[in-house]
């Protein structure tokens, strides 16, 4: 039925606003303006700081990530002093399979496969028959059995060259070079510290390469690879190949009579501070270091701290010259005991009676160097070990190590300033701290940072890029250092121990000291458990070779400085000095096997506090030991 008829003359009238057409939502239209205008502003910023401000960083990570696969990418090699390679990266081979490809029998191809890797053939046969396309059958495989494999000219083989560090010296300075991990990432000591410098090309670019390790077409030219890849920047420590090998010799020989926990030898010099051996005990195989917990592949020796004992009371008389707070001729009344509040401090050996400096040495007198430490305000024997290095890093080019402990002196008591005076206290150090403090007074006074890079260079040309400068600062008088020196060296002379006179030839400045095991969490001390350590120079007015030595917790010998580490210092010390042609303060004269001292006292040559220990010495120099005990060949 036909609706009502419409008059268009009064619709035509009507005005536009009454004509019931929808109004058109402007408001809408403007916000979706405006917010596309908001998207294209946000969209535009967003690429001018991703292309023009990070523009320069992106593209150098996209860069070093195109980089990832390290194919045949050698890193460079670490040597010794002399050139003598530590570390060096070799080519090995993996190898997969594609076991659906393959045109020979599965059974068949597993025998030979296995032939050739050295794989038991049921593993083989195993990993051919599963489920997964693709398995990895070998890793770091030797040319000539890849050249075997080749021969065989199998598809579904794929043969994938990988770099290999490799330590030829075996456990020889581990914990010094570290390790790589599977990622070939150095890991600890100078592979983790210079892993820049070890994988850096230089002009030459690494290939960028894709997903899938092929390299990827670039529009410009560039510096191209030779047909052997090009070297990291070879790294030269400062470390002599045949003092370390003596360090451990006699460290690791010591180590296995006194049945200790753990053991370390620094030898230095103390002009320039560099180290010329570090061995650590127990050690580690670089080249398998996955089968070792991680307590033996850190460097505890400047890692863990420990409180020094009698060694420190070198630092303090020379902090108390140095600060004026006493003098050469100072004495003290030793009666074995001082009180201070409500707690008392001993001798270890009982009262000394009237001594001097010289003979609070000889005496190793704990109320001696009390004393002189209270005779300084707790802010002058704070700063003064602060300047010696205590509470603070070293610098060691070496990844992890330990800032020590000192206490502010703010918070020193009485107590505390007394007992640290003779290394206890508000004090806990590193061996390489102490033998770094010990360096300077052997150095007339400057403080010199210990290093272990001697120079980074350039295999192809052999020119160095960078030599070590280390730091240095003037800690005491060298008026000071030369008579602290004195009274060490007078020490040995005139004292009783035997440890440091078994140097024929050398007069040498050295300290004992057998340190009280901390307890854990810091309260009192462990019962029967002591770090025996020993420290020196020689010859004492021209010193050129410094060596620390501590044993850590060891069973035998009286667990003493003197007996304990002594004995490594006197071998390591005759050796090393016939080694580095130290011209000899003195002649000796031998009479019937044995030599007369700087002191014109006769001295046994072969004088040692333990025969034990030169039997052990020479079962470790005939035979290997097995880890924990490190072996006796490198």
């Amino acid at each position: 039925m036909p609706g009502p008829a419409v008059d268009i003359n009064s619709y035509r009238k009507t005005p536009r606003k009454q004509r019931g057409r929808p109004r058109s939502p402007q408001w809408r239209l403007r916000i979706f303006q405006f917010a596309l205008l908001a998207g294209v502003l946000g969209i535009t910023a967003r690429l001018y700081y991703l292309q023009i401000h990070q523009g320069s960083d992106l593209s150098s990570k996209a860069f070093v990530q195109r980089q990832k696969t390290n194919f045949l990418v050698h890193r460079g090699a670490i040597t010794d002093r002399h050139g003598l390679p530590l570390a060096i990266d070799t080519t090995r081979y993996d190898i997969f399979v594609h076991p659906r490809l393959l045109k020979a029998p599965l059974d068949e191809a597993a025998k030979k496969l296995a032939r050739i890797t050295g794989k038991p053939e049921e593993k083989v046969y195993k990993l051919l028959t599963g489920k997964h396309p693709v398995v990895t059958v070998a890793k770091h495989l030797e040319r000539e059995a890849v050249d075997q494999l080749q021969k065989l000219n199998w598809t579904g083989l794929d043969i994938v060259p990988r770099p290999f560090r490799h330590y030829p010296e075996g456990t020889m300075a581990a914990h010094l070079l570290g390790y790589v991990n599977t990622d070939t990432d150095g890991q600890g000591g100078v592979e983790q510290s210079q892993q820049n410098a070890l994988t850096s090309t230089g002009k030459i670019p690494k290939p960028q390469l894709d997903g899938r390790g092929k390299t990827i077409l670039l529009p410009h030219k560039g510096p191209t690879w030779d047909i052997t890849p090009p070297l990291g920047r070879h790294v030269e420590l400062t470390i002599d190949n045949s003092l370390q090998h003596l360090a451990e010799k006699e460290l690791f020989a010591m180590a296995a009579h006194s049945q200790c926990s753990r053991a370390t030898a620094i030898i230095a010099d103390p002009n320039n501070g560099e180290i010329l051996a570090w061995a650590n005990y127990p050690t580690f195989d670089p080249n398998d270091y996955s089968k070792y917990p991680f307590g033996t592949l850190k460097n505890w020796a400047m890692v863990d701290v420990y409180q020094p004992g009698s060694t420190f009371k070198t630092v303090t008389i020379s902090s108390g010259l140095d600060t004026g707070a006493i003098d050469e001729h100072v004495t003290f009344s030793d009666s074995g005991t001082l009180s201070i509040g409500n707690r008392t401090i001993h001798n270890s050996h009982g009262g000394n009676g009237s001594i001097d400096l010289l003979h609070l040495f000889i005496h190793s007198s704990n109320i001696g160097a009390a004393k002189v430490a209270l005779r300084m305000t707790p802010k002058q024997f704070y700063d003064k070990l602060w300047d010696f290095g205590f509470g603070r890093k070293t610098g060691i080019d070496l990844p992890g190590e330990s800032r020590g402990l000192l206490l502010n002196w703010k918070r020193w008591k009485a107590l505390d300033q007394a007992t640290t005076g003779f290394g206890q206290g508000a004090i806990a150090v590193t061996p390489l701290q102490l033998a770094s403090a010990v360096a300077t007074i052997g150095n007339n006074g400057t403080w010199v940072q210990p290093h272990l890079i001697r120079r980074t260079y350039d295999p192809r040309t052999g020119v160095t890029e960078k030599w070590t400068e280390p730091e240095r600062r003037q800690v005491i008088k060298p008026e000071v250092a030369k008579l602290v020196s004195k009274l060490l060296a007078d020490n040995i002379t005139q004292g009783s121990q035997v440890a440091g006179k078994s140097v024929p030839g050398y007069r040498v400045a050295d300290k004992t000291g057998t340190a009280q095991k901390v307890r854990e969490g810091g309260r009192g001390y462990i019962g029967g458990q002591t770090i025996a350590s020993f420290v020196g120079f020689l010859p004492y007015d021209d010193p050129q070779l410094l060596i620390m030595v501590a044993v850590d917790n060891p069973q035998t010998d009286g667990r003493w400085g003197n007996t304990v580490a002594g004995p490594v210092f006197n071998a390591i010390a005759r050796e090393a000095a016939r080694l580095l042609a130290i011209p000899e303060s003195y002649k000796t004269e031998v009479v019937k096997g044995r030599f007369a001292g700087p002191d014109g006292k006769p001295v046994q040559l072969s004088e040692a506090p333990s025969t034990k220990y030169a039997a052990e010495l020479q079962k470790v120099q005939k035979a290997p030991m097995k880890p924990p005990l490190p072996p006796g060949q490198h």
